[in-house]
């Protein structure tokens, strides 16, 4: 991250192993020190995650002050809560298009606090947009 400079990174993290893991996603905004979780189960925040994240954001030299005891500032969004068990990934596709499209970076208590789970239309898209998305870039290589 030190060497990208880019002001925000959007990551997908698998929580779990096989049959029991779940996609959940982390928004990193390095000059605000913060990091936004989303996690369609409304699962309690991932310790281990965090604890590398505040250490990665901690072990960063980009500014000429003093690096802050104090971890990363963490939000947990109200984000769409799925229904079942194996939709996950698709949510995470929703948020990560829904933030870059819409350049969003702020208010995000106030702009993600829907809870209802997406609609059967909208997962349906996600995936012939990501099945179109994969086909593209497996038929240039």
């Amino acid at each position: 991250m030190q060497n990208l400079k880019r002001d925000v990174y959007l990551g997908a993290y698998l929580n779990g192993l096989h049959c029991n893991a779940h996609w959940q996603m982390v928004v990193i905004l390095l000059k605000e020190n913060l990091v936004v979780w989303f996690c369609s189960l409304h699962n309690r925040l991932d310790n281990y995650l965090k604890g590398i994240i505040n250490s990665a954001l901690k072990g960063l030299d980009d500014t000429s002050q003093p690096k802050s005891k104090a971890g990363a500032r963490w939000i947990v969004v109200k984000c769409n809560r799925q229904k079942g068990s194996t939709k996950c990934g698709y949510y995470v596709i929703h948020w990560m298009s829904t933030i870059i499209l819409r350049s969003f970076r702020n208010n995000w208590e106030t702009y993600f606090n829907d809870v209802r789970p997406l609609e059967a239309e909208r997962l349906k898209a996600l995936r012939i947009q990501w099945t179109q998305y994969y086909l593209k870039v497996r038929n240039q290589t």
